[in-house]
């Protein structure tokens, strides 16, 4: 199947900044998008055909409350949005921050409402707060997880990760040059292509997964970018994976090493002759170690932040003086009324 017939397969739906920001490529490339926000100034800085503001949202600053909200207003707009303009998917990928407001609050929600009313393959596109955030962002990541831990129908879940690179925009760059590799299906040849099918179960196998794409003369390099050097949330050491999909340059395609470091699939898809060494893992689990720390960080926070909080209650100062009526005049004793002198010597006898 020729690029510009599959293309229209696999829709992408950016929900708050985050969403708006990481669809920008594949929509300048061709894949059918809708950009949704509860902010129009967020809206305003991206260039997309197809956007959606929620009816009364004026931002959602973090709240995930308000986020869910919004949605009970907006959801049956959002369903038929998706509907009209993306009308040839079998794929969608909803895309939302973990952190933030308006995509962390509806993310989970809006994964299992189109699942059900679309009847297509969702997957997940989120990307989990780095160091320099704050107490609301990383308990927004915690509650998040808990919400998508619980869902049974949605397939892959991509797990970027802001700690991974200091430029955010270039995470979300190499993030569509994996995704878009995969997609775009160049290879095969007599030892193996890896098909659409296989991509599309590669897609719909739930669990996190994990992308790389390198050039021919790096295909050395491949475990090390699907293990330690990519954008994604660290892999669980457990080594539970389900399936794995490969494009490579070569004919001959060795995996001794990476099933020893990741573990063994189920099955593993295999492509040869691609013009670049693209692989995915799929079927891992989620990101325990990594959402625990966020957890850890939120925690510090809150204890700090309450403390803080506290001590503002406390008095200014730790004793009472009257400043203001130091100085005032002495108050003279009253007269007292005039004794006789009786009077004055019985204190005598």
């Amino acid at each position: 199947m020729h690029k510009k017939e599959h293309i229209e397969l696999y829709g992408f739906l950016g929900i708050g900044q985050f969403g708006g920001s990481v669809t920008r490529k594949f929509e300048e490339t061709g894949y059918p998008c809708v950009v949704a926000n509860s902010s129009l100034e967020d809206l305003a800085t991206r260039n997309a055909k197809n956007k959606l503001h929620f009816r009364n949202g004026q931002g959602c600053h973090k709240n995930r409350k308000k986020s869910k909200a919004l949605l009970k207003e907006n959801i049956e707009i959002l369903i038929d949005e998706v509907r009209s303009k993306m009308p040839s998917i079998t794929t969608l990928f909803i895309c939302a921050s973990s952190a933030g407001g308006t995509g962390s609050g509806m993310l989970a929600a809006v994964a299992k409402i189109l699942s059900q009313q679309l009847d297509i393959n969702i997957c997940i596109v989120t990307v989990l707060p780095d160091k320099s955030e704050n107490f609301q962002s990383y308990a927004n990541t915690v509650e998040l997880f808990q919400e998508i831990e619980k869902l049974d129908c949605i397939g892959s879940i991509f797990v970027l990760d802001n700690s991974k690179n200091k430029d955010k925009m270039k995470i979300n760059e190499i993030f569509f040059t994996h995704l878009d590799a995969l997609l775009t299906n160049e290879n095969g040849g007599d030892y193996g292509c890896l098909d659409r099918s296989e991509i599309d179960n590669l897609l719909s196998t739930q669990g996190m997964s994990i992308l790389c794409k390198l050039g021919k003369d790096n295909a050395d390099k491949v475990l090390g970018s699907l293990t330690a050097n990519n954008i994604y949330a660290p892999m669980e050491t457990n080594k539970v994976i389900r399936y794995m999909g490969v494009m490579s340059c070569n004919t001959n395609v060795e995996l001794d090493e990476i099933y020893s470091q990741v573990g063994t699939p189920i099955d593993t898809y295999i492509g040869t002759n691609s013009p670049s060494n693209v692989y995915m893992l799929a079927g891992l689990t989620l990101p325990k170690t990594r959402l625990n720390e966020i957890k850890a960080m939120a925690q510090t926070n809150a204890e700090i932040i309450k403390k803080g909080l506290d001590s503002a209650k406390e008095s200014l100062f730790d004793d009472e003086m009257d400043f203001l009526g130091a100085f005032d005049a002495e108050v003279k004793p009253k007269k007292q009324e005039k004794v006789s002198s009786l009077d004055i010597l019985s204190e005598f006898l």
